[in-house]
C-alpha cells in the first residue's frame, strides 16, 4: 500500500511507515474497508452497513471511529491528510496524503 501504511488482514496488523498501529478491531476494520478502497467517498451509512453489518443504528458511531482512527493515523490530528472528510459526502482514504492533483488519489 503506498504513503507507509500497510495492512496486514490475516494477522490484523496495521502499521506506518514500519510502526504498528495500536487499533481497536473496530478502528481496524474501518482502516481496512477504507484503505481497500482509496480514494473512494463513503457516506456515514454505506460505511455503517459496510464495516459494523448494521442496516441502520446511529451514524454517530461511524464519526466517534473516524475521528479516533484519526487520532492514531494522522501525523497531524488538526489537519488530517489519510482519512479525509469530504463535506455534506462522507470519508475518503488517501494514502499519499496529497491532496489530489498533487500526486494524491483524485
Amino acid at each position: 500500500m503506498r504513503g507507509g501504511y500497510r495492512i496486514d488482514p490475516a494477522a490484523r496488523i496495521a502499521t506506518r511507515d514500519g510502526e504498528e498501529l495500536a487499533l481497536t478491531a473496530r478502528e481496524f476494520d474501518l482502516l481496512e474497508y477504507l484503505a481497500r478502497r482509496p480514494g473512494q467517498v463513503f457516506d456515514r451509512r454505506r460505511l455503517l452497513q459496510a464495516v459494523w453489518g448494521w442496516s441502520f443504528g446511529d451514524l454517530s458511531t461511524v464519526t466517534v471511529h473516524v475521528r479516533r482512527l484519526r487520532e492514531k493515523i494522522e501525523p497531524d490530528r488538526s489537519r488530517p491528510r489519510h482519512l479525509v472528510t469530504v463535506w455534506g459526502v462522507g470519508y475518503r482514504f488517501d494514502p499519499t496524503g496529497e491532496p489530489p492533483g498533487e500526486g494524491g488519489a483524485s
